[in-house]
């Protein structure tokens, strides 16, 4: 049964590099379909982990290396639905303003520069505090960080972007480090 879960460990990392290479186009309902890829296979990770005896030696190695993985690689999926749902679109902040815009432009978020690797490095704290068991050092990220972004939080739309990208992430990270503690518990 631990080798399963493992399996599907693997399969959380890769499915969102995967997902990312097709040719789903940038419509709203596909990126949060994308995103719930990802928690479903995790789910059944969650669930093996209740029912297998706990992983040791080089299992539980491969197991906190696939739970890294997925931390990283699936917190970018679950980002980008978590802005889509709060009416964020991810993709305009990666393309410059148009050559001619409208008379009234509505308010786009603005790109908070580094935001993927400084939460591809936030979600691998995050599931090395838990895995040592210090969530006290999660608090200490996230005020490092906020105290960095400060002066662009205050860019239209960017505190928005900032609250909810930085939830999203810390929530998939912490969630895959629950289901590692299943497998090793």
């Amino acid at each position: 049964m631990i080798v399963a879960a493992i399996g599907l460990l693997a399969a959380t990392a890769l499915a969102p590099l995967l997902i990312s290479r097709l040719p789903l186009g940038h419509g709203r309902l596909t990126n949060i379909a994308a995103a719930m890829i990802a928690p479903a296979i995790l789910g059944l990770v969650a669930i093996l982990g209740l029912l297998a005896d706990p992983a040791d030696g080089a299992g539980a190695v491969v197991i906190y290396c696939l739970t890294l993985a997925a931390a990283v690689t699936g917190g970018t999926l679950m980002v980008r639905a978590a802005l889509l749902l709060g009416g964020i679109e991810p993709w305009q902040l990666d393309t410059p303003p148009p050559a001619d815009p409208p008379a009234d432009p509505a308010p786009v978020p603005t790109p908070l520069r580094g935001g993927r690797v400084i939460g591809y490095l936030e979600r691998i704290v995050v599931v090395a505090a838990l895995s040592l068991q210090w969530p006290e050092a999660i608090a200490i990220v996230l005020a490092v960080k906020g105290l960095g972004r400060y002066p662009e939080l205050r860019e239209p739309g960017a505190a928005e972007q900032f609250i909810i990208g930085t939830l999203a992430s810390v929530l998939w990270a912490a969630a895959t480090a629950g289901a590692a503690y299943l497998l090793l518990h």
